[in-house]
């Protein structure tokens, strides 16, 4: 007597190979993406970067006034001035910071200025009116320097025109420019009796 075997019809195994197939080609798709996110990610920070170097000043920063008064009156009016530069950036040419003092004389509707560059500061162990005492400002250094006014007297440059005199002025402006960097202004309540050693912080 012949044994007859029952033959029956299975599709499990094809069904399980399909779905390997399928999670296989899953996973592949996913690291190709992920693939494409990282790099157009990193694309993106190192413009981003370059844009960055590019536009950022190579003399960052601004100028911190620490001390701001009256040192002399008279023919030569005398702003002493002491100030250090932030703990940014690379440093600084004393040829690349600049001040500007803008005042309005008493009864007069001209704004007069006097101006000037930083070469004659010095560190706080000079004098702060020496020309080449100091050539750079290393950030967080504390510097001085003696700011120069030549009130009532002719300026062929300025086309004669008079600078600040502070015992006839009640209220001036003053500008420092950082070259490439930053402008600070410092607005100054002379009053009507300035006197020497007079706080304008």
């Amino acid at each position: 007597m012949n044994s007859m075997r029952r033959v029956v019809k299975n599709n499990r195994a094809e069904a399980g190979t399909s779905a390997m197939i399928i999670f296989i080609g899953l996973v592949m798709v996913s690291a190709i993406v992920s693939a494409l996110i990282l790099s157009v990610g990193a694309n993106i920070f190192t413009e981003a970067k370059s844009d960055a170097q590019q536009t950022t000043p190579n003399i960052q920063g601004i100028v911190h006034i620490s001390i701001l008064e009256i040192s002399g009156l008279g023919a030569e009016d005398q702003l002493h001035l002491v100030f250090e530069l932030p703990y940014v950036g690379d440093p600084v040419p004393d040829t690349s910071v600049s001040w500007v003092l803008m005042c309005l004389p008493n009864g007069n509707n001209n704004v007069l200025f006097d101006e000037g560059d930083f070469t004659t500061a010095t560190t706080m162990q000079g004098d702060g009116e020496t020309v080449a005492d100091v050539t750079q400002f290393t950030p967080g250094t504390v510097y001085r320097i003696l700011l120069e006014l030549d009130n009532n007297v002719d300026d062929p440059d300025k086309t004669g025109a008079y600078h600040c005199d502070l015992e006839n002025t009640e209220e001036a402006t003053l500008i420092i420019i950082v070259d490439k960097g930053r402008t600070l202004e410092r607005f100054l309540n002379i009053g009507g009796t300035p006197y020497e050693g007079q706080d304008l912080m």
